[in-house]
């Protein structure tokens, strides 16, 4: 046995014993919070409702970050940017709907969602001075619409295509690389004192505008344009830098490397949506994700691309953790970084609680339900890009060699990729690639992996066209174990505690046919997800539960009626969410008389991880492969 494969079977073992394993060359999620990779599962703008957002760097180095909101149908992009935090810095924004801010060019502030940036942590573009205003109370802020580019016009995916459509959705953070210490970049996003010509002196980054320089064409300039025209040195047909959601190929493009190190982690982040008028808020931490990439010099991306994802990590593998009655951590090992990110998030079963009682105030209960990454599985324009990877063959030093003994490479392992490998040199040939140690020694062919533009790659079904369903199977309790009664049986006679398990048919089956989907129970609102359309066509991420129990819990099975499965045999979705419960009392007494009082509380969705053998009845994420000559 090999080294490699020596240690893998003592982590393996040490997961089995101690239910730990040593994650650093895999994704996983942090229990603690900390990581590489901040997923917020929900924001909105709606109904009144803003969200205000957080990220912190607990680190001694500054950080380059990307932050990314996406929409709740498609998570097509509404607003993506650099951000560049220092030492221990923190940036806070918040999302609202344009209506607090005077009119910006374009833009229509009745009905646009906005990001406000009360912030001056670097950014690039510089959006804390590049329009700015003075809202009441508030203070001076930056404003940056968010944007209908993505989904409207001729990048039109069925879904709405209006611009209340990005005012509801989930947002990720990415961390590109670590900025060298002592560089001139660390000391330009470093906050410290200015002394402008009045005097007065003020504590702010050091200059942000020479970080919009080095992202500027700078036509060779010594002082301007160096990560712009590496990104163009990386990138061979020089588009990379002007292509936005329409790029076909960025992988290994786009890149800059001056003054970037290997990410460290380190970051966390919350998020809360607010009604200023009810004097609600529902609180929550950021999703983390450790492991995601391993590279020298990080991910530090082009700004306008959207670049780095999710599929731009260096590690294909993933950590993942087992309860009851495992007790255990198994690796597994997927063709690209988005499935090891999805792996971390598979549940066959989401868990939570619920209320519409009315007394003694009246009660609301919402469900968010979010596939994190389901764009990478169901929108056509990801999917067809992901239909090859690279598989070593064999040994230069002696081509008669099995491709097992390449780099100790063998069927089922990680395919290389730009990032795995560690280059700049593109990746169009058979090899070999010099530079890559471990991996120069090798030839290479390309494995093909049939694609189905009008199906969704596993463990999702269906390509996004408006939506793409999936059949779910929801179960509720009430508060003493009696099972949902479905109208077309509205009773049963009175059993004794504990009652009989549900019988067949008084499951309820639906869909989820969005990213971002809000399950509400009852007819009280919560959130305020509004319809686009009327009648048949309406669409919208709500769906309602009628349900007769007036309090109780559920769980939502993924697998049971459709066997959702991924390629290496995880069941169920990449999921995340929350439950949102808020209650209105209507009897507290005011000084000037009786006002109504609103109380929140959000409670992380519950689940269960299983695993089987890969279905020999339904394909993997890619079933059949061929190669080329």
């Amino acid at each position: 046995m090999n080294r490699k494969n020596l240690t893998a079977a003592v982590l393996a073992g040490l997961a089995g014993a101690a239910g730990l394993a040593g994650t650093a060359q895999a994704v996983n999620l942090n229990p603690d919070g900390l990581g590489q990779v901040l997923i917020y599962p929900y924001y909105t703008a709606n109904d009144g409702n803003q969200t205000i957002l957080s990220v912190v760097n607990t680190t001694n180095n500054a950080k380059a970050v990307k932050v990314r909101f996406l929409e709740g149908f498609n998570s097509r992009e509404v607003l993506d940017f650099n951000l560049y935090l220092s030492h221990h810095d923190v940036w806070v924004a918040a999302i609202a709907n344009g209506a607090p801010a005077p009119d910006y060019p374009g833009t229509d502030y009745d009905t646009d969602t906005i990001l406000i940036i009360p912030d001056d942590s670097c950014t690039v573009p510089y959006l804390y001075e590049d329009y700015q205003v003075d809202i009441d109370g508030v203070g001076t802020v930056g404003i940056q619409p968010f944007l209908d580019y993505a989904y409207t016009g001729k990048l039109n995916d069925g879904g709405p295509d209006v611009e209340q459509r990005a005012a509801e959705g989930h947002f990720e953070i990415i961390e590109m690389g670590t900025i060298t210490a002592g560089s001139d970049t660390e000391k330009d996003i470093t906050h410290t004192w200015h002394t402008p010509k009045e005097g007065d002196k003020y504590w702010a980054p050091g200059d942000c505008d020479q970080l919009v320089e080095n992202w500027t064409d700078g036509n060779g300039s010594a002082d301007n344009g160096i990560w712009f025209d590496e990104a163009l040195e990386n990138n061979d047909d020089k588009s990379c830098a002007t292509k936005g959601f329409e790029g076909a190929d960025f992988d290994g493009c786009g890149q800059a490397w001056t003054d970037t190190e290997r990410n460290s982690g380190g970051l966390f982040g919350g998020a809360a949506v607010i009604h200023p008028a009810n004097g609600a808020m529902f609180s929550y931490d950021a999703r983390a994700l450790q492991g995601f990439d391993q590279t020298d010099d990080g991910i530090h991306y082009v700004p306008g691309t959207i670049h780095p994802s999710l599929n731009d990590g260096s590690e294909t593998d993933a950590w993942v953790f087992f309860g009851v009655p495992q007790n255990k951590a198994v690796n597994l090992q997927y063709p690209f970084s988005v499935d090891a990110v999805s792996a971390v998030f598979m549940h066959e079963f989401t868990m939570n609680e619920y209320t519409t009682a009315d007394i003694p105030a009246e009660a609301a209960t919402e469900w968010v339900i979010t596939f994190p990454t389901k764009n990478f599985y169901v929108d056509d324009t990801i999917v067809e890009e992901q239909d090859f990877a690279w598989q070593p063959t064999s040994k230069l030093s002696d081509p008669e060699e099995n491709a097992q003994y390449c780099n100790s490479w063998k069927p089922g392992y990680t395919y290389p990729t730009t990032k795995a490998l560690n280059t700049d040199i593109p990746i169009d040939g058979p090899g070999p690639w010099p530079g890559n140690p471990g991996w120069e020694e090798c030839l290479y062919e390309k494995v093909y992996f049939d694609v189905d533009p009008t199906e969704g790659r596993a463990p999702f079904t269906e390509i996004f066209d408006g939506g793409a369903c999936e059949e779910v199977v929801l179960v509720t309790y009430d508060r003493d174990e009696r099972s949902y009664v479905s109208p077309d049986n509205p009773g049963r006679p009175p059993v004794v505690s504990p009652a009989p398990p549900p019988t067949p048919g008084k499951d309820v089956v639906f869909e989820l046919c969005n990213e971002v989907n809000v399950l509400r129970f009852g007819e009280r609102s919560v959130f305020g997800t509004p319809s686009f359309g009327e009648g048949e066509t309406a669409q919208s991420l709500l769906l309602t539960v009628s349900n007769e129990q007036v309090d109780g819990w559920g769980w939502i099975d993924y697998y049971a009626d459709t066997d959702h499965e991924d390629y290496v045999g995880l069941v169920g979705l990449p999921v995340t969410g929350f439950a949102a419960w808020q209650f209105e009392n209507g009897f507290v007494e005011g000084d000037d008389g009786t006002v109504k009082a609103f109380y929140g509380g959000l409670f992380q969705h519950k689940g269960n991880v299983r695993k089987i053998a890969p279905s020999s009845t339904r394909p993997p994420a890619f079933p059949d492969r061929k190669v080329t000559n």
